[in-house]
């Protein structure tokens, strides 16, 4: 057996890098398993911010984080704001470079997201990689306590502003930021309620410490804007209001602007959608109201928001949804109805999407919350 081991060639692998938590703990397996050779980290990062994808960290950060690791890292760069297929193509291009430099798999940080399973494995798969999970199937409450009790340290830097707060983001992620959860979320965020960034995990060679120094909120999240700090400052926790501007970070321009107030287009349109969100809403009616052909606004939407019209309407009525109920006692299935969902159906499946739970789950984790503030811990 020893022999044979000895002679075989171990497979080569590449971790997907976002930075957090999650990828983190996945590479610490993998480096621990001798039947892995894992060679480098692999991340997207935005062409015009420099910053990921997902988690909006600097690219510096990424790189510091790679050195702590002792692996190099491969950025494929992409627009996160053009069409899909340039998305694809892009990522395309990327894993095919990561092939030829002598990658066989890739490994993510995902532990129960089917669609994330099935959407990474079809990606690499095109590139002729093969898709790892090695976190797959863990439970979320028992993988986030052996982070705590392993003593991780890392910072919440972005959160689903539908299911939390704004002020979580800039917080640290430990036992206190845990327990404060709503009790419908995942301890873990794994149904995107937040993501994190690492200062350190065990074996990293050492600490890439950082400080949170702005918050932003845009399209139902809150990131917060993390640059390398000394050892000493990072104890501090960011209360900032999100109405700070940006304008001291270059960097974050790409979300530095609100794309509904700086275009009159746009502007007209989310107004019209407020004030007809019950209604049946069709691309070429608000095209009438931005003065554009139907076609041509969306382009212009996707390219200006980052994602298309219909999403971003299913997003808008699923925050008004949220509204009504913690606003109000109405039924679930009116609630849905006034914010122009044509089927209960249709609404408590959108709403589990973009929010991780139910309406009923939704409503009933705002109570509890309320009443904790109100009258504190039984």
């Amino acid at each position: 057996m020893i022999a044979r081991r000895a002679s075989s060639r171990v497979p080569r692998v590449w971790q997907w890098w976002t930075g957090g938590k999650d990828t983190s703990w996945a590479l610490r397996l993998l480096q621990a398993d001798p039947d892995r050779d894992v060679r480098g980290l692999v991340t997207q990062v935005d062409q015009t911010s420099g910053r990921e994808v997902i988690h909006g960290i600097r690219r510096e950060l990424l790189e510091q984080q790679a050195a702590a690791v002792g692996l190099p890292l491969h950025a494929i760069e992409i627009d996160s704001r053009g069409p899909s297929r340039d998305y694809e193509a892009a990522l395309g291009v990327g894993l095919s470079a990561l092939r030829r430099e002598g990658a066989e798999y890739v490994a993510f940080g995902e532990l129960s997201s089917g669609a994330y399973y099935d959407r990474r494995s079809s990606q690499l798969s095109r590139a002729g990689l093969t898709a790892e999970f090695p976190l797959w199937g863990r439970d979320a409450r028992k993988h986030v306590e052996e982070l705590l009790e392993s003593e991780v340290s890392a910072w919440v830097c972005a959160v689903n502003t539908l299911i939390l707060g704004a002020d979580r983001a800039g917080q640290r992620f430990d036992a206190e930021f845990v327990a404060a959860l709503p009790s419908h979320t995942c301890p873990g965020g794994g149904y995107g309620e937040f993501h994190t960034f690492v200062e350190w995990a065990p074996g990293w060679s050492k600490r890439v410490a950082v400080r949170p120094v702005q918050l932003i909120e845009q399209y139902g999240f809150a990131y917060v804007d993390l640059e390398p700090a000394l050892p000493e400052t990072t104890g501090a926790t960011v209360r900032a209001p999100p109405s700070l501007s940006a304008k001291s970070h270059p960097s974050l321009s790409a979300r530095d602007i609100d794309p509904f107030q700086y275009y009159q287009r746009l502007r007209r349109v989310r107004e019209y959608v407020d004030e007809n969100l019950g209604e049946e809403l069709k691309l070429a009616t608000v095209a009438r109201v931005a003065a554009m052909r139907p076609s041509s606004l969306g382009r212009f939407f996707r390219q200006r928001v980052g994602m298309p019209f219909a999403v971003w309407l299913t997003i808008r009525r699923v925050q008004r949804a949220c509204q009504l109920l913690r606003q109000s006692n109405m039924p679930i299935e009116r609630v849905g109805r006034i914010v122009g969902f044509g089927g209960e159906r249709t609404f408590r499946r959108a709403f589990r999407l973009h929010v991780g739970c139910s309406a009923s789950e939704f409503r009933k984790s705002h109570l509890q919350d309320e009443a904790r503030r109100n009258y504190g811990d039984p």
